[in-house]
């Protein structure tokens, strides 16, 4: 057991630091194209109208500025917080789109109309990158758990 944890500690940063980036790279092209992610976001039908353009806007901000937190080490739980929960919502709007049969751009790492098409596989590495997240999560945890709990 003494070697997982071991072997957690060297990932742990490493993979800190590459969730950060997966939203960065993520956040980037929505920023520079919102009205094309606005497009991509109504495809999903699942947002009233009048909120689109606000998510569309604001949404790129957010996995952008919470990736540079993880990365940069600033509000790491914060930040954690709000990309595990961006993929749950989005496990969410898969997991219907894809039960409904729509055949839309997944949106997430291009804006191209024909880019990416949601599948199960899209499902799947969300999934995969939520645990990644939720596990970084747990060892911050861990990790204040023993500053909170050193006494010298």
């Amino acid at each position: 057991m003494q070697g997982v944890l071991r072997a957690w500690d060297v990932f742990h940063p490493v993979a800190k630091i590459c969730f950060g980036l997966v939203f960065i790279w993520a956040g980037w092209n929505k920023f520079l194209d919102p009205h094309t992610f606005a497009e991509l976001i109504s495809n999903y039908k699942l947002l009233p109208a009048f909120a689109v353009n606000p998510v569309a806007i604001i949404l790129p901000w957010v996995e952008i500025a919470a990736g540079v937190m993880l990365v940069t080490g600033i509000r790491i739980g914060g930040s954690l917080v709000i990309l595990d929960l961006l993929l749950m919502i989005f496990a969410l709007a898969l997991i219907i789109n894809l039960q409904r049969g729509l055949v839309i751009s997944c949106g997430c790492f291009t804006l191209d109309p024909e880019g990416e098409r949601i599948a199960w596989t899209t499902l799947a590495r969300d999934l995969v990158l939520l645990v990644l997240g939720l596990s970084i999560a747990f060892r911050e945890l861990c990790i204040e758990q023993k500053k909170v709990n050193y006494h010298p």
